[in-house]
């Protein structure tokens, strides 16, 4: 739901996802003025998206490496499943991990040292 700030003349001049003492209104997205509205609001927020969405990337990628280490322990996928590429990827990612913070980086514990089944020599 959207919510109009208006100004005296009744003119929509903002929107805003939460109703509060400056916007009473209750408006339609696809109303052209809400429509105009925001996409001006998206354009200008539009380049710090992208740095937020490009400076979370390396956390994204912990939480999927963290997430498969889980999945693997819980055996509910092997590894050895997944495509080499990745298998290669997220292992030198770990070892990279382990080399520079003294393996204490891991959310969880390591199985490729203690699970023989999923071993890749």
């Amino acid at each position: 739901m959207l919510y109009a700030k208006i100004n005296k003349d009744g003119d929509i001049i903002d929107v805003a996802t939460t109703q509060s003492n400056d916007y009473k209104l209750l408006v339609a997205p696809d109303d052209p003025v809400v429509a105009a509205l925001l996409e001006s609001k998206f354009k200008s927020t539009e380049e710090s998206t992208q740095e937020f969405l490009s400076g979370s990337d390396g956390d994204m990628m912990r939480i999927i490496e963290d997430l498969i280490d889980l999945l693997s322990e819980k055996r509910i996928i092997q590894f050895t499943e997944l495509p080499m590429a990745a298998q290669k990827k997220l292992l030198s990612r770990k070892w990279v991990r382990g080399v520079h913070n003294g393996g204490e980086d891991s959310l969880i514990d390591d199985e490729f040292s203690n699970n023989d089944n999923d071993s890749l020599i």
